[in-house]
């Protein structure tokens, strides 16, 4: 396999073991991490770059995508993973700028590299992949509920609305098995059944209820 992909989320388990399994399938990977200017890194791992990634920054958003071709010459597949924000203070407590901060760093950025990676994956007739991780801790936040209610919302319109010419569909766990997690993530990229196009693969350690498939329109 030589497609060219691009991983988001690497800081999380999910993003990680992708990542490693993308890898293992002779995938070349651009994996965008957080940082200020958009610089790369080397890594020592063969078809592995790492890219500095600003999420708040349209500008840094487009330089990732124009690097990344830039190296590879064109991107055949793109995983944008929901990343938790990393800061998880009582709503109460947080001020304008605590919630424009998550806004920027867990929508803005997730939205801003979709909207700039549609354009070259039309010409490669390539893949997009929204991926919803399994939540780890314990009751969920406000903001962060609001970061990621908005991430399955505007991940589900997209890949309903996105053009024909893109393969797109999305992909949420309920389970803890980041392993099996991405196993079947990768399977079901292999097969890309009819049905699963334009809708979401909900993942549950791989036992359906009542021989359910698990793709289902919304996961809300």
């Amino acid at each position: 396999m030589n497609e060219v992909v691009l991983v988001t989320g690497s800081e999380t388990l999910t993003g990680r073991k992708l990542i490693e399994k993308l890898l293992a399938r002779g995938s070349r990977v651009v994996a965008p991490v957080a940082g200020k200017e958009t610089d790369k890194s080397e890594t020592g791992t063969p078809n592995l770059s790492v890219l500095t990634w600003n999420r708040s920054s349209w500008f840094s958003t487009k330089a990732v995508v124009r690097e990344t071709i830039r190296i590879y010459g064109r991107i055949d597949a793109v995983w944008i993973l929901r990343q938790a924000s990393p800061a998880r203070m009582a709503f109460s407590e947080a001020g304008s700028g605590d919630i424009e901060a998550m806004l920027e760093q867990s929508v803005k950025g997730s939205v801003a590299l979709t909207r700039e990676v549609l354009p070259p994956l039309r010409t490669s007739g390539g893949f997009l992949g929204m991926v919803l991780p399994h939540r780890i801790g314990g009751s969920q936040s406000p903001l962060d509920a609001l970061a990621e209610g908005a991430f399955a919302g505007f991940g589900g319109a997209v890949i309903r609305e996105t053009d024909p010419s893109v393969w797109a569909c999305g992909f949420a766990s309920s389970s803890p098995d980041a392993e099996g997690f991405t196993s079947a993530v990768l399977e079901k990229w292999d097969e890309r059944p009819a049905k699963l196009r334009g809708r979401w693969y909900r993942y549950s350690d791989g036992r359906r209820p009542f021989g359910g498939s698990g793709i289902v329109n919304s996961i809300f």
